[in-house]
């Protein structure tokens, strides 16, 4: 079996914990057969920095080090961890009933700018982060059981652009088995 060289980028503070989310969160989107050639294949990780960078530096840093340090350019050996900070936040918000229209929200996406708007809680210049990103809306709702509308419930819902820079998560990166 051969490696493939992963990143993946997960919300927290606390490196413990987040190396655990996004291992669990790999092992939901790819299985847990293994050779996945994600994190979900790692486990344990080594701290590389202290110093809190932008994703952006953390993912050059990153390629650097995949090619540099023999521990972590082994399939086998730790995922490299580097803090990373942005202006990144999740918030949690409740979606709204729609007034004369029982039959809810047709997206997630539409429900989650709803609950932003109507929560009130967005900062200037904030917006909602594009699930291109890897980032994605999360929470505990309803659907309309002959629409699949989204009716009702509990949304957490990852937002940039208003705040100052701040130590808000952790690149995880390396050789994983696929």
């Amino acid at each position: 079996m051969g490696a493939e060289y992963f990143t993946a980028y997960h919300d927290g503070t606390d490196v413990k914990q987040a190396f655990h989310d996004a291992v669990e969160h790999a092992e939901y989107e790819s299985g847990h057969g293994g050779y996945t050639g994600t994190i979900a294949e790692k486990d344990e990780y080594k701290v590389v920095t202290e110093t809190p960078m932008t994703l952006n530096e953390a993912e050059k840093l990153a390629a650097k080090l995949s090619e540099s340090d023999d521990e972590l350019a082994d399939k086998w050996g730790p995922a490299g961890a580097i803090p990373v900070h942005t202006d990144r936040r999740t918030v949690r918000v409740t979606i709204p009933e729609r007034a004369n229209h029982g039959r809810g929200f047709k997206t997630t996406k539409e429900a989650a700018t709803a609950a932003l708007e109507q929560a009130g809680v967005l900062r200037e210049g904030e917006s909602q982060v594009p699930s291109t990103q890897g980032v994605y809306i999360q929470g505990v709702y309803k659907r309309h059981p002959r629409t699949d509308y989204v009716i009702g419930g509990e949304l957490e819902i990852p937002v940039e652009g208003g705040g100052p820079l701040e130590h808000r998560g952790w690149l995880f990166f390396g050789f994983a088995s696929y």
